[in-house]
């Protein structure tokens, strides 16, 4: 005989099963076709029609626009080369030669996206504006600090969030971009 019980039962364990993974889905940042190269971590697919239903879910959740397929791809981070969170009381070096991109830009925000309010009026640059040494090497300083240089000033404390952009680039496959190298995060030191 069927009992009910047991159909009500099995009933909330899926319900529940079903509600527990997708919140740990969403508060774990889980894709399918996440890629990350050393501190950075980008979905190469995220704003195309082939995005896993994870990636979409984040979309939403964090009221995103990500790049489409064919405009580029962008990568965060939160943490440095070290595994080390990205604190606005230190100072890091984020340092880099050629791209694979035609363009890309670089920002610092807090975790969610939001810029800060800074008096320069700065909040990231541009691979068209950033000064580079005579081997083609950049080096962009984020500090609470006036700094010499590509200097992208932020706030006196709290965690942040690097963005980097690549426009008009022709890796955007997980497997293209699992060969690339880009630019290192490294902590100065902290005050």
């Amino acid at each position: 005989m069927h009992n009910p019980l047991h159909t009500l039962i099995a009933i909330a364990l899926g319900l529940f099963l079903g509600l527990a993974t997708a919140w740990l889905a969403l508060e774990q940042n889980w894709g399918f076709d996440r890629v990350t190269l050393g501190p950075w971590i980008g979905e190469p697919r995220a704003g195309g029609v082939d995005a896993d239903p994870y990636t979409r879910a984040l979309i939403v959740q964090q009221a995103q626009i990500p790049l489409g397929g064919g405009e580029g791809v962008a990568f965060n981070a939160t943490i440095d080369n070290d595994g080390e969170t990205l604190r606005a009381n230190c100072t890091y070096i984020v340092r880099g030669s050629a791209l694979p991109t035609r363009w890309w830009t670089l920002t610092v925000s807090d975790p969610s996206g939001a810029l800060f309010t800074n008096p320069l009026g700065r909040h990231g640059f541009t691979s068209q504006e950033v000064a580079r040494t005579e081997d083609g090497e950049f080096r962009i300083i984020i500090s609470s600090r006036v700094q010499p240089w590509n200097w992208l000033p932020i706030p006196p404390d709290g965690p942040l969030r690097l963005t980097l952009r690549f426009y008009d680039t022709p890796l955007t496959t997980a497997a293209g971009l699992q060969k690339q190298e880009l630019p290192a995060i490294r902590k100065e030191g902290c005050v």
